[in-house]
């Protein structure tokens, strides 16, 4: 043991949660004491690969729902419905946060919780870095900001986009904190802003995300660090049911559809119409949907309902990965080296949905919204008729599995530690 602790904090869906799993149980192997500050809900996961779990409150599944449903593609309404969601349990996060971090040697942060951790480790006097899976809170001229259009309007306006959602999250979230302290004074004061000033004396930036997926831009500071994915191995003496074994192992190879952690009110309209697609092309198919969102849906013995098994054993076994867009989702589809394509319903989805078809290892996305039978017959036909898709998918996966982020991670860590 090294004797230095670490404290990982996140809050969200799974897809927020899982790479600092993956993460965790890397610095543990590594000699580090770990302790990840999470929703309770993800306990059973943290525990399945013996990292810590320190519970925060909240209800993340409550803002998977609003996300879907009432923040669209905008960015400023997703800032606004997460910060809607965690301001009413600032005090109450805060409290569990101190707890969390009262031995930590260094502060690892997510997205929703960088004002809380950076300014918690300063308080404490100890080294903080911010893990991000999509790119924020560094600007570049390079391609745009999430949720923002690929205008033909140079690098001025791609730049520029960085800035409207760095002001947004930064300010817009700080005014919301400012009222709630001023009803809530024992709240501490929030530090200066992490990402600002010297590039020397900005937190570290580490996107879990793979420079072979989005190339790390020429104008990115020193402080910014493309590591790789961060994938979760399944957890130790998992082995597959037998019914799935049974079913992947048949042929031909089945179809994946998945919506991840993805909430939504539509949700059985989206896995209706991708039953229908599945059944008119004559494919089969694994659907990963919870029983509730299923219930009602008849399933023909071609396609089977699946929920929680882990991607790293199921993906490389499916002939086509249709998903939702989640970062490590995308990555996971990437890694098992078979054609993939995104549905995606907000921010950094559509992003990725983006660099997958541009990387030309599957047909084009399509937006959640517009969801219908035919277009996703569409996408499966697009898939299944173009064999040089499957080529590069393969050939991609190959590099891709190369790659070990959580060992760059761990490096840069260690340096900061030293």
């Amino acid at each position: 043991m090294t004797g230095k602790r670490i404290v990982l904090i996140t809050y969200g869906s799974r897809g927020d949660v899982e790479p600092f799993v993956a993460l965790g149980a890397g610095l543990a192997r590594a000699g580090y004491a770990v302790r990840l500050a999470a929703p309770q809900v993800y306990a059973g996961l943290a525990h399945a690969h013996a990292v810590d779990l320190s519970p925060l409150p909240g209800d993340p599944e409550q803002l998977a729902l609003s996300l879907s449903d009432r923040a669209g593609t905008s960015f400023p309404r997703q800032v606004a419905r997460m910060v809607e969601h965690v301001y009413p349990l600032a005090e109450s996060v805060f409290a569990a946060l101190e707890a969390a971090i009262a031995d930590a040697n260094l502060v690892v942060h997510s997205f929703l919780m960088v004002d809380a951790g950076h300014t918690l480790a300063r308080r404490r006097g100890v080294a903080d870095l911010s893990a991000q899976f999509f790119p924020v809170f560094a600007a570049t001229s390079a391609f745009p900001g999430v949720g923002h259009a690929d205008l033909p309007l140079g690098p001025f306006y791609r730049r520029a986009t960085h800035s409207v959602n760095n002001f947004v999250f930064r300010f817009g979230a700080r005014l919301l904190y400012s009222r709630l302290r001023a009803a809530r004074p024992q709240l501490p004061p929030l530090e200066a802003w992490p990402f600002s000033g010297p590039v020397a004396r900005r937190s570290p930036l580490l996107f879990a995300f793979s420079p072979l997926v989005l190339p790390h831009p020429s104008d990115w500071p020193a402080n910014v660090h493309s590591t790789g994915y961060w994938p979760l191995p399944a957890p130790a003496g998992w082995s597959p049911p037998s019914t799935l074994a049974r079913f992947v192992e048949a042929s031909p190879a089945p179809v994946y559809i998945g919506f991840g952690s993805m909430r939504s009110r539509r949700m059985p309209a989206f896995l209706q119409a991708a039953v229908e697609a599945l059944s008119s092309a004559g494919l089969r198919g694994v659907i990963d949907a919870s029983p509730a969102v299923l219930a009602g849906i008849p399933l023909p013995d071609s396609i089977l309902a699946v929920q929680g098994v882990p991607h790293a054993w199921l993906f490389p076994r499916m002939r086509l990965i249709l998903h939702h867009g989640g970062a490590g989702t995308t990555g996971a589809a990437l890694r098992a080296g078979v054609p993939s394509a995104a549905l995606p319903f907000w921010a950094d989805h559509f992003l990725w949905a983006r660099q997958t078809h541009a990387l030309g290892v599957g047909p084009a996305p399509l937006p959640a919204s517009r969801i219908t039978p035919h277009r996703l017959r569409a996408m499966l036909y697009d898939a299944e008729h173009d064999p040089a898709i499957r080529t590069r998918a393969s050939e991609f996966g190959s590099r891709l599995r190369r790659e070990d982020g959580v060992a760059a991670a761990i490096e840069i860590i260690r340096g900061i530690l030293r």
